[in-house]
């Protein structure tokens, strides 16, 4: 048995089969989700960094359970961030934060040292967890966001 929750949970590059899942958690978490030809599409942008954050559990062929994942666009020296999200049963078990950890050691080898994001003012939840690792609001895109219809908080983060 593992020590803790966490230890059973790996951040592994999302794939093809890990996209089902990927889109039950994005219905899940977002009122305006992507698609899964979004998703799709991503996997084939170079400069897109994919991640998964899966739970492995057993021996059996679907012993592997996407439980979140991060989704950012590796443009050198920025890292543009589109979508982080964590299966709600799954949240507050470090999971965005074992995420975070995988872009920024990402980072750190891509030499990567700005990160931009947008988010929703009433996803005040990821706020906080944004302003924990140093996010800084930098201003508000207005109508950004159609449904609903929502400005959108503009977030950046520079690392030294």
């Amino acid at each position: 048995m593992p020590e803790n929750e966490n230890d059973n949970i790996y951040i592994v590059p999302l794939t093809k089969e890990h996209i089902a899942e990927v889109c039950k958690i994005e219905k899940e978490c977002f009122s305006d989700p992507w698609s899964k030809n979004m998703f799709c599409d991503l996997l084939n942008i170079p400069f897109a960094v994919n991640l998964a954050a899966v739970e492995i559990s057993g021996n059996t062929a679907n012993a592997e359970k996407v439980v979140g994942y991060f989704i950012f666009y590796d443009i050198f020296p920025e890292c543009q961030i589109l979508n982080v999200a964590v299966k709600e049963s799954k949240r507050n078990m470090k999971i965005a934060t074992r995420l975070f950890s995988a872009v920024f050691d990402y980072a750190k080898e891509a030499n990567l040292s700005e990160f931009y994001l947008e988010v929703r003012p009433s996803n005040e939840k990821a706020i906080a967890l944004y302003k924990k690792f140093g996010f800084k609001i930098d201003g508000v895109r207005k109508n950004y966001y159609k449904r609903p219809k929502e400005d959108a908080i503009l977030m950046s983060l520079k690392l030294e």
